[in-house]
C-alpha cells in the first residue's frame, strides 16, 4: 500500500524541520557551545515547542551527533590515485583533507571542542559516521604492500585537521578583515610539511 499525498507531504515537511533542527543546532553549538546552549533556546529559534523538538532527535546528545556529520565532498576515480606516486597521493590526500574540513568547519570544531568534554562524540563520530576516502583506501593498500611506512592514518588526519583549525582560528584572531572563503596559501604549505616527505620513505 502506497502512502497517500497528503502523507508524502508530511514526510517532507518532517525532514526539512529535522534539516532545519540541526542547522540551528549547529550554529548554536558552533557559537555557544553544547553545555551553553538549550534544548529550548534551539526549539525556540526553529520556531519549534521543545517537545516537537524530541519528536525529531531522542535527546541533545542525539542532536549534537547530527551537527557534527560532514558534507562528502567528490574525489576523483580510484585509477587516478592508483597511478600517483608516494609523495603525489600524500599531496592529494592532504589537499582532500584540508578541502572537507574547510567547507564542514562549523562541524569540526564542534566535534573536536565537545569530544574534549564528551568523548563519547568522538567514539559515536569514528562508529557511526567516519567513512574511509578513495584516497585513505589507496594509501592503506600500500602500507599493506610495505610501500609506505606502518602509519596511524586516522591519527595523522585527527592531527592535520587539529592543526588547520587553530591556524584559521588564529587568522581570524589577528587579522579580521580576511576573507577566508578558501584555505589561505600560507597555511596550506605549513600543512603540506606534516605529510610531505615522511611517510613514505622506508
Amino acid at each position: 500500500m502506497t502512502g497517500s499525498p497528503h502523507s508524502n507531504k508530511q514526510q517532507t515537511k518532517g525532514n526539512l524541520t529535522k534539516i532545519r533542527i540541526i542547522e540551528v543546532a549547529r550554529e548554536l553549538f558552533f557559537e555557544r557551545g553544547f553545555d551553553a546552549t538549550s534544548t529550548a533556546q534551539i526549539a525556540s529559534k526553529v520556531g519549534l515547542s521543545e517537545a516537537a523538538l524530541y519528536k525529531h532527535f531522542k535527546g541533545k546528545k542525539a542532536l549534537l551527533l547530527a551537527t557534527v556529520e560532514p558534507e562528502r565532498l567528490a574525489e576523483r576515480d580510484e585509477d587516478y590515485y592508483v597511478a600517483l606516486s608516494e609523495k603525489e597521493l600524500f599531496h592529494e590526500w592532504a589537499t582532500y583533507v584540508m578541502e572537507v574540513v574547510f567547507k564542514n568547519r562549523p562541524q569540526y570544531s564542534i566535534l573536536y571542542n565537545e569530544s574534549q568534554k564528551h568523548p563519547e562524540l568522538s567514539e559515536d563520530y569514528v562508529r557511526y559516521i567516519y567513512k574511509q576516502s578513495i584516497i585513505d583506501c589507496e594509501i592503506l593498500k600500500r602500507i599493506k604492500k610495505g610501500v609506505i611506512a606502518e602509519i596511524d592514518l586516522i591519527l595523522l588526519q585527527v592531527g592535520l585537521i587539529g592543526a588547520l583549525l587553530a591556524m584559521l582560528k588564529h587568522k581570524e584572531i589577528h587579522d579580521p578583515q580576511l576573507n577566508l572563503s578558501i584555505v589561505p596559501e600560507d597555511i596550506k604549505r605549513m600543512l603540506f610539511l606534516m605529510v610531505d616527505g615522511e611517510h613514505y620513505k622506508m
